[in-house]
């Protein structure tokens, strides 16, 4: 789990540091997660990294599904918030095994269809009486969780616990990298959730999509290349913020049920 928060942050860092580099070269903007696997799969040693990329990975897949199923530092009794958060575990977990597939697909040499999802569920939804206002709803949903991990970072609530052996002054700066690394990752879900409502509304599939979408539409935009520079460091802000938790996040357990007293 642990290798799985790690493998998570450097692939986040690497979202950062193509989109920066693509800013900086006044180049076409290499974002979302098909767009770096494809990238990677170009590089002399691309295979082996995307190789350990998809191992690292299932360990947070592992971490997510764990979460879903024995709720870590949960009450025993669910509430209909926690159900919810555990959806979001599943739905969390099944996107990065997901990932995980298509890097361990391109480490193996295998054919890969990066066609984005969203987009092709958007003209699917299309091609329904109630579609447009099924996907508008759905644009919401992405909006407000976009909404909770902002608050979520300004809050705190989003913020690891970390070991006491993490020295205090890197402790503090972590958890300040951490807030802007989630709050990064809620304006790109926020993003995302903006542009399927703006598909909805304009009956439009092309403006629905993931994160490679947002960076191609945000490039277009009056002084794009700025917001995309920041969401690219947020991402990388992200990136430490998890690597660090890697090795010192204290993982929350379980209760053993107590033992039943003898008389």
């Amino acid at each position: 789990m642990r290798l799985g928060h790690g493998a998570k942050g450097a692939f986040y860092g690497l979202i950062g540091l193509f989109a920066i580099n693509d800013i900086i070269h006044d180049q076409p903007i290499v974002a979302g997660s098909e767009a770096v696997l494809a990238d990677l799969d170009s590089w002399p040693l691309g295979g082996a990294v995307l190789g350990l990329l998809a191992f690292g990975l299932l360990g947070y897949v592992l971490w997510r599904l764990m979460q879903a199923s024995i709720g870590l530092g949960h009450v025993a009794t669910l509430s209909f918030r926690q159900v919810l958060q555990r959806c979001g575990y599943v739905a969390s977990g099944l996107t990065y095994l997901g990932i995980a597939q298509s890097a361990a697909k391109l480490a193996l040499n295998f054919v890969v269809d990066f066609d984005d999802t969203i987009e092709d569920l958007a003209a699917v939804l299309f091609e329904r009486e109630v579609g447009q206002w099924m996907l508008l709803g759905v644009g919401l949903g992405v909006v407000a969780v976009g909404c909770l991990y902002i608050y979520g970072a300004f809050s705190g609530g989003y913020i690891n616990d970390f070991h006491r052996d993490l020295y205090r002054p890197v402790r503090r700066w972590t958890i300040v990298i951490g807030k802007v690394g989630i709050t990064a990752r809620g304006v790109g879900f926020f993003l995302i959730g903006a542009y399927l409502i703006k598909a909805a509304y304009l009956v439009d599939n092309e403006s629905a999509g993931g994160l490679g979408n947002v960076f191609d539409e945000l490039d277009e935009e009056f002084l794009g290349e700025y917001w995309l520079g920041a969401i690219a460091f947020g991402f990388l802000a992200y990136a430490v913020y998890m690597i660090i938790a890697a090795f010192y996040r204290q993982f929350p357990t379980v209760d053993p049920p107590a033992r039943a007293k003898h008389s």
